[in-house]
């Protein structure tokens, strides 16, 4: 007989339990409770499991707040190349740069860094034509793909010395200079 009792699963969620589950998160935020008591009583209130009452609650979450990537279009990259080789043609720094674009947001200012320095990885192509465009109404501008130069910024390193034989023989000559010293000591 129990087995015939066996609950059916609930699928889909109607206007009153989505308002059943607002108003349980709602009482538990004002009240300073964890997320999890109100899915439990919304779990009991429905006839549903606590954990698909929370993927519920999480899923519509994801949902109102748009998508997590959101690409950029060919006019957008062309226009941060140019707006970001202008400012460095200027002496500004990329990060000074794509910091103003975004407004101050360190969020969308890292999403246009990344993206600067994305295209300047994989796509030449599109940086040589929008210095071209840049050139022929502005005059000479940056070059990302020429050496670096001292400029704004950090400080490069100096690359390492290429000629190990010079190396070794200053280091041999240090090393002969300290026995010496230490065997008149």
């Amino acid at each position: 007989m129990e087995q015939a009792m066996i609950a059916r699963r609930k699928t889909g969620w109607d206007s009153a339990e989505e308002a059943l589950l607002h108003d349980a998160v709602t009482r538990c935020r004002a009240a300073g409770e964890p997320l999890k008591t109100a899915f439990l009583q919304a779990a009991e209130q429905t006839g549903r499991r606590p954990n698909s009452v929370r993927n519920h609650y999480y899923a519509g979450n994801r949902a109102a707040a748009g998508p997590a990537f959101l690409p950029f279009s060919e006019e957008e990259s062309l226009s941060l190349l140019k707006t970001v080789l202008l400012a460095r043609s200027a002496g500004e720094s990329v990060r000074a740069c794509t910091l103003r674009i975004a407004e101050g947001d360190t969020r969308r200012m890292l999403r246009y860094q990344n993206k600067y320095r994305a295209l300047i990885k994989n796509r030449p192509g599109l940086v040589d034509r929008a210095r071209q465009e840049l050139q022929q109404a502005h005059g000479p501008v940056f070059d990302p793909y020429a050496p670096s130069l001292s400029g704004p910024g950090r400080p490069r390193k100096a690359p390492l010395s290429q000629d190990t034989d010079a190396l070794i023989r200053t280091l041999c000559e240090s090393l002969t200079e300290l026995l010496r010293r230490s065997a008149k000591v």
